[in-house]
């Protein structure tokens, strides 16, 4: 895999929100430093896509839910442009990626959220709390270009949200029903005829709604799940994240991370590994 050149970054702050993962707030080092990653601001074209940290050890860690803020630096008017950065895949002990710590960043690599798909179509955002920021710069851009769409749907952590164009009633054709949360939480109703579904989250959940999906009539190219957490080295060298299929290896790296519920295993299960780095 081929990628931009890493730039430099300072950690200004580092937090462990789950087992395995850490969210670290950079600034940029040097004259380069620019709005984001590469000196640009992450945006809908990098939407699903992953970045890669580089650390002084020569660890190469893959990265996703990268976004740029601007941060009032002194209270006032001055600024500076901090990056944060969910790393997957990371020991969370002190030493790993240490405040003060300069990494590299390069990217965005893969296969990131297919929105070409669901142009004339109802956009469907399914996202638990882990794939939220995955999710996050999709429904902004649906949001800017509504009129590419016939509705968006989006249910996120339990909750239910919709808005439907302007000629479309909000009940036709929504024969389909689901409540990824379980039978407790709102069920989100969609056309299962018209619909691309973007779903994001841990895999054996996402792969779940796949299923209930693809058995409600959704065709399983519309159906689009991240596996992010299968990324490994991030260069497709070490096979971490390969698996079988249902035509063949696939590496979520490299034909992902983003992948289409027809490149999943024929049972339809959430995908596992085939070799470790």
């Amino acid at each position: 895999m081929r990628g931009t050149a890493p730039r430099p970054y300072r950690i200004v702050d580092r937090y462990a929100a789950a087992p395995g993962e850490l969210t670290l707030v950079l600034a940029p080092e040097g004259p380069s430093g620019g709005d984001g990653p590469g000196g640009h601001r992450p945006g809908p074209s990098a939407a699903g896509r992953f970045w890669v940290l580089h650390t002084a050890s020569g660890q190469r860690l893959p990265a996703a839910d990268v976004s740029a803020r601007r941060l009032h630096s002194d209270g006032a008017t001055a600024e500076s442009s901090l990056v944060e950065v969910r790393a997957l895949r990371v020991p969370c002990g002190p030493s790993v990626c240490g405040i003060g710590d300069v990494v590299g960043l390069s990217g965005p690599r893969g296969l990131g959220w297919d929105l070409r798909a669901a142009v004339g179509l109802d956009l469907l955002v399914v996202g638990w709390e882990r794939g939220l920021g995955l999710l996050r710069p999709v429904v902004e851009r649906a949001l800017a270009d509504a009129a590419r769409y016939r509705a968006l749907r989006v249910w996120a952590a339990g909750a239910v949200w919709s808005a439907s164009g302007p000629e479309r009633e909000q009940g036709d054709g929504l024969t389909g029903a689901i409540a990824p949360g379980g039978l407790a939480e709102p069920a989100l109703r969609f056309d299962p005829s018209a619909t691309v579904a973007l779903l994001a989250g841990p895999l054996h959940e996402t792969a779940a709604t796949a299923r209930a999906l693809r058995a409600q009539g959704v065709p399983a190219a519309r159906i689009q799940v991240a596996a992010h957490e299968l990324l490994s080295c991030g260069s497709g060298r070490c096979g971490g994240c390969r698996f079988e299929g249902a035509a063949g290896p696939v590496r979520a790296c490299s034909d992902g991370p983003v992948l289409r519920y027809d490149q999943l295993p024929v049972s339809g299960d959430s995908p596992r590994p085939t070799a470790t780095p």
